[in-house]
């Protein structure tokens, strides 16, 4: 059938073959909480459901905008239950297996989910009770169908563009098609980014308590130089969706790339309250929490974050529990520059688990102190570990992993090799040859320059312009320093040790 959108879809074919790298370490990761209280927005998704049946739906669109995925499909079930021909239901229940922006998809659970309405694509579509639900239905085959992700994800916004603008005043058409372009784009993208943040934009227009709008906007937005147009919907989405732990998180994806620490610990801290009540560690918003702290100066915050998560795997450890302590303590040994007091220096058991992202970063971190201690074995110990990790990776391609710490893409290997790169230039130079030192630093940044921009805490924990500005300024070099923390300032705004770094830097006398 010819596509009404055939420029856009050309466009969006050519952002999936050229942007198919995922990033490594700005890992979200979805809250299991299956219950939630309290507001989460509002949307009002026109249906042919039975009324039974409207109260959990509707609900449940509502989460699944703020990626409450878990107590989203639960509402589905319940839709179903209470309306056992209600297709769209099974199409919201299904949609809540693809967590686009975390490079996650359950694929085997959504056609599972699909096969309630029928074997084949045909027999499912025609489930839909009005023409608009089975453009709906036919959307997500798109999604779960045959062939390579990136391809079906390509085919799938395209459909979503038909269906926004067949149906122009639909707004959650528009909203899931602001996501599915952000989704194409894991590489920053900003033509695409800000395509999607027009949609979102419209959405907001009509309905400024529709969570998807405020949501995608802030996802859109969230780099230091679109930061200032979200902080209107940072501000907003946390008063419309208080009872998403997801959306009192989200909020700080804005407040971060405009360095606004306190703001950050308020929503972070309110995130976790959120969940924890319901027993979810939510150890993504713990460690942006421990971060922003850490900006602000409160170390005995940080460092109290730090013990609870080895606290977590001391007694029951996971996969996601080790991988995230290995970042957490990463984090603190590079803002504290190596301080004791929570047990950083430790190494985290990575047995069993693919992703060797954060475990890199903590042997950087650790060889990163070492180095500037004085502690050359020690640092080399740490590059030892880290050229290990590298040589024994597994790489996995993107697409379809149901958890992002089971899989290894190429670009979480590039990361990794490049902080052994940056490490290794740093013992050189406080080894003595400085020189050979100061150019092994600038080869990882290089390198590094061609990655995703990363929001949020810098994936290497200690940037490298940043770590280049104070070899720079130990070897005497201050206006080349001072260059190298505005660049670091530049990607990570109101950054504490290189604004420190700064003004050391520009401070008479020196060259």
């Amino acid at each position: 059938m010819k596509r009404a959108c055939g420029p856009i879809l050309s466009f969006i074919a050519g952002i999936a073959l050229v942007t198919c790298t995922v990033p490594s370490l700005a890992h979200e990761h979805g809250p299991a909480r299956e219950t939630i209280s309290g507001d989460v927005g509002v949307v009002h998704f026109a249906n042919s459901g039975r009324p039974a049946a409207q109260p959990s739906f509707q609900r449940g669109l509502a989460l699944l905008h703020s990626f409450e995925y878990a107590a989203a499909r639960k509402l589905f079930l319940a839709a179903e239950k209470d309306d056992p021909a209600f297709a769209m239901a099974v199409w919201g229940e299904a949609l809540t297996y693809n967590h686009s922006l975390w490079n996650e998809q359950n694929t085997t659970a959504a056609r599972a989910t699909l096969a309630k309405l029928g074997a084949t694509p045909e027999e499912r579509i025609a489930k839909g009770g009005t023409p608009r639900e089975r453009d709906y239905l036919a959307s997500v085959e798109k999604l779960y169908g045959p062939g390579e992700k990136s391809a079906r994800n390509a085919a799938y916004s395209a459909a979503l563009h038909d269906l926004s603008r067949k149906y122009p005043d639909d707004l959650d058409a528009r909203a899931l098609y602001s996501l599915s372009l952000l989704m194409l784009s894991p590489i920053r993208n900003h033509a695409t980014y800000m395509l999607a943040a027009a949609e979102a934009e419209a959405v907001y227009d009509v309905n400024k308590y529709h969570p998807g709008g405020l949501h995608y906007m802030i996802h859109a937005y969230d780099d230091p130089t679109h930061a200032p147009l979200g902080l209107r919907a940072a501000r907003l989405y946390a008063k419309v969706a208080p009872a998403a732990s997801h959306a009192q998180h989200m909020t700080t994806h804005i407040f971060f790339a405009l360095g606004l620490w306190e703001d950050a610990i308020t929503a972070n801290e309110a995130s976790l309250r959120i969940s924890r009540a319901e027993g979810d560690p939510n150890y993504h918003s713990l460690l942006w929490l421990e971060y922003a702290d850490l900006q602000a100066g409160r170390q005995a915050a940080a460092s109290e974050l730090v013990r609870s998560v080895a606290k977590d795997v001391a007694t029951r450890s996971t996969k996601e529990n080790r991988l995230r302590l290995a970042y957490a303590r990463a984090a603190w040994l590079v803002e504290t520059r190596g301080a004791g007091g929570a047990d950083a220096i430790e190494p985290v058991d990575s047995t069993g688990i693919a992703s060797i992202g954060y475990f890199a970063v903590h042997d950087y971190a650790r060889g990163i102190v070492a180095a500037q201690a004085g502690d050359l074995a020690a640092a080399r110990s740490a590059l030892a570990s880290l050229q290990a990790r590298c040589d024994g990776a597994r790489v996995q391609p993107p697409g379809e992993n149901p958890a992002w710490y089971d899989a290894m893409t190429e670009n979480e290997l590039a990361e990794s090799r490049t902080l052994a790169t940056a490490l290794e230039g740093t013992i050189r130079f406080y080894g003595g040859d400085r020189a050979a030192g100061i150019a092994g630093l600038r080869e990882a940044i290089a390198t590094a320059a061609k990655f995703e921009f990363e929001y949020g805490p810098p994936w290497s924990a200690k940037p490298l312009d940043e770590l280049l500005g104070e070899l720079l300024l130990a070897a005497g070099r201050k206006a080349e320093a001072a260059d190298a923390f505005r660049a670091t300032l530049a990607a990570f705004p109101n950054r504490r040790l290189a604004n420190e770094g700064l003004s050391a830097a520009t401070q008479a006398p020196g060259p």
